[in-house]
């Protein structure tokens, strides 16, 4: 099952994702995001997946999507982190992913010490 909540402000247009992004459910968010997005609209689009538990192949194909238009993917968790990670790098051009990656571990690194 999966919910999908609308909010908006003059600054940004967020959407709330509930439940688990697999199967027809998939669908369901890429119609919602093709219905309330605006080309012209110059709002930050945010999806919030704070509230996902899985996250099928479907559903990162369709945040890469999400993602490439310039939707900022936010969540918690560590195990919709790490798929955000996984969405966000595997379209990111190299030289970018890996300073992404050397900042990242620069600091991991000073919270060790």
């Amino acid at each position: 099952m999966l919910k999908i909540t609308m909010k908006e402000s003059p600054a940004e247009r967020r959407w709330v994702v509930q439940g688990r992004l697999v199967g027809p459910w998939v669908s369901e968010l890429r119609a919602a995001w093709k219905r309330t997005r605006r080309s012209g609209d110059k709002r930050i689009s945010i999806i919030d997946l704070n509230d996902v538990t899985s996250i099928d192949n479907g559903g990162e194909r369709l945040l890469r999507a999400m993602s490439k238009k310039g939707a900022q993917l936010i969540a918690e968790g560590v195990y919709i982190k790490h798929v955000i990670e996984q969405v966000k790098n595997s379209w990111m051009p190299s030289a970018e992913r890996i300073e992404r990656n050397s900042s990242s571990d620069r600091t991991a690194g000073t919270e060790k010490q």
